[in-house]
């Protein structure tokens, strides 16, 4: 079966990789037909939309907004990098970057709808059809979570004549919710052994979709849903996306292999009251020497190197990080005047050294501190950390509009505010072939 499954998705990798080649494939393209005829075929297309999403569609879930937020700069010209740097008005529809987030996160959000469509067309075991919904229902979810973090509207369902019906971000939250509390439900039911050690890789389904689902609620405002979801994720239990010399880890080969123009700033790119304290063990987590600076005209900043889950070719990058699930409780709690259980778990992340990943700030005890602050002082420290601890996850746009809706962004001469776009514009090639495709936002 492995010999068989390899080869297939061997197959269907070099489909996927030569569609990423055009910047603007269309990703409401069904697949074959053939793929689902055998339950090789259901493992193949699995194991293809998690490689698809690890290898490429992640690079720009980090890369794009991470230029956005100020967490990435660059030693190039190039437009676009650029374009992304200066945001506001100055990034338009044409740019390749926000064009290849849009469409790769669209072909793995068809690529999921597919296994749910076809999932009743072969027989198998009952674990395993389990195994195959929750595992595309998972992914759906997080496809559509990324859409959200970064686009003001998005499809929910595909469409193979290009002219999918778009949704607000209300829509999208109570979708993903429900996308993901069907995939509990199906992990619930049992899944196959055949499945996992096929598909899974090093991810344990169940906690991820739990650690996604309290992501959700937080953003749906449900914050007593958020923190019960959160507190029964196993915070021992790793899940990691994996790479070799075929498939690379995405952000070593944009920020380390060869010759990059792509560098994290200094200090996670945060200022002032933002700059992670003196001591702070996340920073030589992820930041090194030597060195960089960024091009004058784009500011000026000083860049490191990047380390973390990214110094190799084959460096697995977590799922999702504990230092979420702890944040996402905090912030739920803060955000319901709870600032007691607040501090209680901001206080966790400050002082952690037993994280399963390393990412340890590793301070003092910081409760008399933490409990002296105002609720709107202590969302900011809860902010400035998420800033930190999940550096380089993709996070920080969609963090930065929730904790700051009311900052102003100016024209593209402001280098230095924490962003420089509320949300992206839809690509020029959803605009010319949609005709559902919204306005773009004003900023």
């Amino acid at each position: 079966m492995k010999r068989i499954l390899k080869n297939i998705v061997m197959g269907l990798l070099v489909v996927s990789l030569s569609a990423c080649d055009t910047e603007f494939s269309n990703p409401n393209q069904p697949n074959e037909e053939n793929a689902y005829n055998s339950l090789a075929g259901f493992y193949a297309v699995c194991v293809g939309l998690r490689t698809h999403y690890s290898v490429t569609s992640l690079r720009y879930v980090i890369y794009v907004p991470g230029v956005t937020t100020r967490e990435i700069g660059t030693t190039s010209t190039y437009q676009t990098p650029m374009d992304l740097t200066y945001g506001s008005t100055s990034l338009t529809n044409i740019n390749t970057g926000v064009g290849s987030l849009w469409s790769a996160l669209l072909k793995d959000k068809g690529q999921a709808e597919d296994l749910i469509g076809n999932v009743e067309s072969i027989t198998m075991e009952d674990g395993t059809r389990n195994g195959i919904l929750a595992f595309a229902k998972y992914f759906k979810a997080l496809t559509l979570c990324n859409l959200y973090q970064n686009f003001e509207e998005a499809p929910l369902m595909n469409s193979a004549d290009g002219d999918a019906e778009f949704s607000d971000f209300d829509a999208g939250m109570a979708e993903i919710v429900s996308l993901l509390t069907e995939a509990k439900s199906a992990v619930a039911s049992g899944l196959s052994s055949d499945f996992i050690s096929n598909v899974m890789g090093n991810i344990d389904l169940e906690s991820c979709i739990d650690a996604l689902l309290s992501r959700a609620y937080l953003y749906q405002g449900d914050y007593t849903s958020c923190i019960s979801t959160a507190q029964g994720i196993d915070l021992t239990m790793t899940s990691t996306f994996s790479y070799d010399n075929e498939n690379y880890n995405p952000v070593y080969d944009f920020a380390v292999n060869g010759s990059p123009y792509l560098f994290p700033k200094d200090n996670f790119g945060l200022k002032g009251d933002y700059i992670p304290a003196d001591g702070d063990g996340r920073y030589d987590f992820y930041l090194a020497a030597p060195d960089t600076v960024e091009l004058a005209e784009l500011g000026g900043a000083t860049m490191k190197q990047i380390k973390g889950f990214f110094s190799t070719y084959s460096s697995e990058i977590p799922v999702y990080l504990p230092g979420e699930v702890l944040l996402n409780i905090s912030e739920a709690y803060a955000r319901s005047g709870q600032l007691t259980q607040a501090v209680t778990y901001l206080n966790e992340v400050l002082t952690k050294t037993n994280d399963v990943y390393g990412v340890e700030a590793g301070l003092e005890d910081q409760t008399d501190y933490l409990s002296s602050l105002s609720q709107a002082d202590l969302l900011e420290e809860i902010y400035k950390n998420r800033c930190i601890e999940l550096f380089f996850t993709g996070q920080r746009l969609a963090d930065s509009r929730r904790f700051h809706p009311d900052l102003v962004i100016t024209s593209g001469t402001d280098l230095t505010s924490e962003r420089n776009r509320n949300y992206y514009p839809y690509p020029q090639e959803e605009r010319d072939n949609n005709p559902n495709c919204p306005e773009d936002p004003e900023i």
